[in-house]
Parts: structure tokens; sequence; C-alpha cells
């Protein structure tokens, strides 16, 4: 299974506030794989929101430097696979499936020692079904 990327972006409301969501569509494979039934959900609160809880260009650029170096570092070897970044209510939330959680918790803890621009929470559980990602699906054929 070769890992392909292949993003989609869809808009939202949540409980009132406006909600993106991308959705990695090029991982059918791996859904609900065995290997991968644990969650990282890693949250980075935006240092200045806009009016509707959205970062603004400036610190996209971070933000994507930051994904860019969470995925250099979790997606090596197969560890683990982004799932879907969510951005809503003056929050980014990344999620990912792993069969190693401690590790993953680990390497964002190391990088949240580096990473000066924003601080980073992450936290795992267990996931089998991958229903949170299962739910943000549903929620965009809505």
């Amino acid at each position: 299974m070769a890992l392909q990327e292949c993003w989609g972006l869809y808009e939202k409301e949540y409980e009132g506030n406006p909600l993106r969501i991308r959705l990695n569509e090029g991982i059918e494979d791996y859904v609900c794989h065995p290997r991968y039934m644990h969650q990282i959900c890693i949250a980075v609160p935006l240092n200045d929101a806009d009016d509707t809880g959205f970062p603004f260009p400036e610190e996209c650029k971070l933000l994507d430097e930051l994904e860019m170096l969470l995925k250099e570092k979790l997606e090596q070897q197969q560890i683990s696979v982004f799932a879907a970044v969510v951005t809503s209510n003056g929050y980014r939330v990344f999620i990912l499936y792993t069969y190693l959680p401690d590790y993953c918790l680990k390497t964002v803890n190391e990088l949240n020692n580096d990473w000066i621009y924003h601080p980073i929470t992450s936290t795992a559980q267990e996931d089998r079904n991958w229903e949170t990602i299962e739910e943000l699906i549903e929620n965009t054929k809505r």
C-alpha cells in the first residue's frame, strides 16, 4: 500500500461556528486497517484568528510549515497516516492514525520544545473503527 495524498476541502458549520475540514481522500486502503487503530489529535491554538475563527494568511504559512514537520516526523516508514485537518473556533487540529501512539506523542512533545510559534498539545485514543473520520465524512456530505 503506497500512501497517496489527495485532500478534499469542505466548509461546514458546527454548533453555530464555521468549520473547515481537509480530508485525506487518498487513504481508503488505510481506513479501519487493524494496524492503525490509535488516533492522535494534535491541537494548535491560533495566535490571531479572524472574526470567523480562522487564521490569517501569515499564520497559515506557519501552520503549513508545522504540518510539513509533523508529516516528516510521523509519516516516516508509515508509522502513521494523516487523515484530516480541522480548523474552527481559533484552533487547528491534525488527526492521524498510528500503530505507535507513544512514539507519536513523544515526537510531538519534542517538537513542541522547538516550535516557538504555537503551543502544541496532543492526545491519543484507541479508535479501531475510525469513528472520528467517519463522522467527519458524514458531516461533509450533508
